[in-house]
């Protein structure tokens, strides 16, 4: 006799069965998953529109304040131009004394401050006469001592 089974007779399950993989907490967990996916590809794919900065933000020199010093170290104007300098830092409050960095320029009578991990557009009147001024940070990393921690505002004609 053959090892074969009879197939002539329909094979019926019990009704109280359900078929594998028709839980409706697998439906759940996979939309779960499927949203999960797509509001990470909305994020990265559109986080750029996030937090935009208004046009005065858009027109302004970035200028990072971190530990290394100023980035970039020299920024350029011309003589008599209000410029907007956006300040920005990741460094975090227990490596600033005070929990600020600072940008000072004794010449020019500057004292901006820039509370950690955060970032803000200020406006500077430049001097009308040409020349490189100093800028300094004197709130960590040696503070004014510190070589790294200086820029140069330079005003041109």
């Amino acid at each position: 006799m053959s090892s074969r089974r009879n197939t002539s007779r329909p094979q019926h399950r019990s009704t109280s069965e359900a078929p594998a993989g028709t839980s409706p907490w697998r439906y759940w967990a996979m939309g779960i998953v499927v949203a999960g996916v797509l509001a990470a590809g909305l994020f990265f794919g559109f986080g750029d529109f996030l937090g935009r900065p208004d046009t005065a933000t858009a027109k302004a020199t970035p200028v990072r304040m971190s530990m290394a010093g100023f980035t970039p170290q020299v920024i350029t104007a011309k003589a008599g131009e209000k410029l907007a300098i956006e300040l920005w830092t990741t460094d975090a409050a227990p490596h600033l004394e005070g929990g600020v960095h600072t940008m000072i320029s004794d010449q020019l009578g500057i004292h901006e401050e820039l509370a950690a991990e955060s970032r803000r557009t200020v406006t500077l009147t430049m001097p009308m006469t040409p020349g490189d001024y100093d800028i300094y940070c004197d709130t960590c990393c040696g503070g004014k001592q510190s070589p790294t921690m200086h820029g140069i505002l330079r005003v041109r004609a």
